[in-house]
């Protein structure tokens, strides 16, 4: 792709994003998008084929701005047992912060749960393959002592993305501060690692 389709793309996608959290899903057209991007229906037909095509785009790039962040801490020079509690708090702020910035695509969150879950499904095994390295980094560094270092990773991984619903809806642990949950999620996680904590 050159950087004009790219830019052009880049466009298209953003002002779903922003069209969508403005007026809806439901009540944003294809020729709302092309019209508020100043592009022709043409040029976003050439690159979407449809309104669907387009959110399953928009929900990818949301997706990767969460990756980039958990990336960034596990690239941090910390001990591994601060990079599994960050990684794990900023991944649920970050899905929350993402549905919220979101706007009324929030209100469609549980109807999109479906597609956004299968978009997920190969950013699961990234973040599984993140939290892997944070993992065996941690058992290097004589701070973990636990079995399967996979089995560990998905167990993790999939306990976190089972709080996501919860935690964007204000449901876990109702309106105790963060911190506290903050702690008991550190005492159940480093423990499962094999911490004396």
């Amino acid at each position: 792709m050159s950087a004009t389709v790219d830019k052009t793309v880049n466009v298209l996608v953003e002002t779903a994003r922003v069209l969508f959290t403005r007026n809806g899903y439901d009540r944003t057209t294809m020729t709302d998008i092309a019209r508020e991007a100043k592009k022709g229906r043409r040029t976003l037909y050439v690159h979407f084929s449809s309104k669907e095509e387009l959110l399953r785009k928009v929900i990818e790039m949301e997706l990767n701005k969460i990756l980039d962040v958990l990336r960034a801490i596990v690239d941090k020079d910390i001990p591994a047992d601060r990079k599994i509690m960050e990684f794990v708090v900023s991944r649920l702020n970050n899905v929350r912060h993402t549905v919220f910035r979101n706007g009324s695509l929030r209100a469609d969150f549980t109807r999109f749960y479906l597609a956004i879950d299968s978009i997920r499904r190969k950013y699961d095994k990234i973040e599984i393959g993140l939290i892997r390295s944070i993992l065996i980094e941690g058992r290097e560094q004589g701070l973990f002592h636990f079995g399967d270092a996979e089995v560990m990773a998905e167990i993790i991984h999939y306990s976190v993305k089972g709080l996501e619903t919860p935690y964007v809806r204000g449901r876990v642990a109702g309106n105790v501060e963060v911190a506290i949950l903050e702690r008991h999620a550190r005492q159940v996680i480093l423990r499962g690692l094999g911490m004396n904590i």
